[in-house]
């Protein structure tokens, strides 16, 4: 099987909708795609929520008609600060909704009632993100090299690790393999072995994991 291929299972979604009904429709489906989800019905802890754990979420699925935060104020804060791709879902397809929803940020808009062929392509999305940022990252490690051509200075650091979904799914397999009370990040590396990944990218993202399943038990629901 192709890397492209198995790229969407193990993609992370959160869910945000006050309907128990499409939150419990949006879990089967993403069951069925192996997809992980987190759900929540309070759009402003989903909010703090995301910026706390953004490296740990790939797609974000939010009602539109939301109370206290909706959709559109939501966008406005997701493109400012968090930038992580935002899908909203509306029974409402007028032109305008349509519009303005896209205009604050938006990268689709689902209209309800939901069916699985939306959610069978939403891991484009995530794969735009992280080719995105490999392309923003190679551009930057060119003039990077340009500049160090005519400078003393020592070359800058290397990149950031883009923890795509399938990178992530290694990470779990190897946690499951040592075992959660044995997996730190020395044995994790060793049994992901995976070229350019260091201690110090498995350290901090085993910290990032550990405080996302810490908010999922307290306040969300994981499905």
């Amino acid at each position: 099987m192709s890397e492209v291929s198995q790229f969407p299972a193990g993609l992370r979604v959160l869910a945000i909708d006050h309907d128990p009904s499409v939150l419990e429709f949006t879990r089967q489906i993403c069951s069925q795609l192996k997809y992980h989800v987190v759900t929540c019905t309070e759009s402003p802890f989903a909010l703090n929520l995301v910026r706390e754990i953004k490296a740990c979420i790939d797609v974000i699925l939010m009602e539109l008609d939301m109370p206290n935060l909706d959709g559109h104020e939501f966008l406005q804060h997701a493109k400012k600060d968090i930038q992580i791709p935002v899908i909203v879902m509306s029974a409402d397809n007028a032109k305008g909704s349509v519009m303005k929803a896209v205009r604050n940020g938006a990268c689709d808009y689902w209209n309800k009632p939901l069916h699985v062929n939306q959610f069978r392509n939403m891991w484009i999305h995530a794969a735009r993100k992280a080719f995105k940022i490999f392309r923003d990252q190679n551009n930057s490690s060119s003039r990077e090299s340009d500049e160090s051509e005519h400078s003393c200075q020592p070359p800058a650091k290397k990149p950031r690790v883009i923890w795509t979904p399938m990178l992530h799914r290694e990470f779990l397999k190897a946690v499951k393999q040592i075992g959660d009370d044995k997996a730190v990040p020395k044995k994790i590396l060793e049994v992901m072995n995976i070229a350019g990944l260091t201690r110090d990218h498995v350290a901090s993202h085993l910290q990032v994991s550990f405080c996302f399943v810490y908010l999922i038990f307290h306040n969300c629901t994981w499905l």
